[in-house]
């Protein structure tokens, strides 16, 4: 069993990036935590967005939901977001994180990914995940088959999508599944989530 930990600037970050991972971490007994650095104020109703984040969380089976309260559209990659990122992974001593890639169009995105990073220099593993705004030169590292758990992820979508009557075509079922799709035919399995390298230390002793 392994402890995750999935950081995201705003509420259906991590979701969109990674939710299909994290619906297999926990079909593996693994230990699931999601942290939510800021509550999405600047694209909708903060409660609003709040109650989808936690009705995901609910459908993933997360072990802990954390939100950070920094500023929506104002997130740094300085000290007050490290300090955030760091109370977290103090607590519950994660193995892996899953984060934002910095090769991306939306400043919160970049600044979480370099926070993360800077905050997770003990963590042995960081992935990095793509998100609708990642930049063309996102290039995937490491693929994962989320074949099994593809319909939980576009269910966790589709929370985001329709609950608030946010019908972005970002998070249109088909377009969810399209990625997934392309990302499967580039790692020959019928569905994954693709990721960049942010330090993957491989302990060959434990490979299986």
């Amino acid at each position: 069993m392994v402890t995750v930990l999935a950081v995201g600037a705003h509420p259906d970050d991590a979701e969109l990036g990674c939710g299909g991972t994290l619906a297999l971490h926990k079909r593996n007994g693994d230990k699931v935590y999601v942290l939510v650095l800021s509550r999405g104020e600047a694209s909708g109703n903060p409660r609003v967005r709040e109650i989808e984040c936690r009705k995901s969380a609910e459908m993933l089976g997360v072990d802990g939901l954390f939100f950070g309260d920094l500023e929506d559209a104002r997130i740094s990659d300085g000290l007050e977001t490290i300090l955030v990122i760091e109370k977290v992974i103090d607590e519950v001593k994660p193995d892996v994180i899953y984060t934002h890639s910095y090769k991306d169009t939306h400043q919160d995105h970049r600044n979480a990914s370099y926070a993360t990073l800077s905050a997770g220099r003990n963590i042995r593993k960081i992935l990095m995940y793509e998100s609708p705004s990642s930049l063309r030169d996102f290039v995937p590292q490491v693929f994962i088959d989320i074949d099994e758990t593809f319909e939980i992820k576009k269910q966790v979508a589709n929370i985001f999508a329709f609950h608030s009557g946010n019908s972005r075509y970002r998070l249109a079922a088909d377009v969810i599944e399209s990625l997934a799709r392309y990302r499967g035919f580039q790692a020959r399995v019928k569905m994954a989530e693709a990721f960049e390298v942010g330090k993957f230390i491989h302990d060959v002793l434990n490979v299986h």
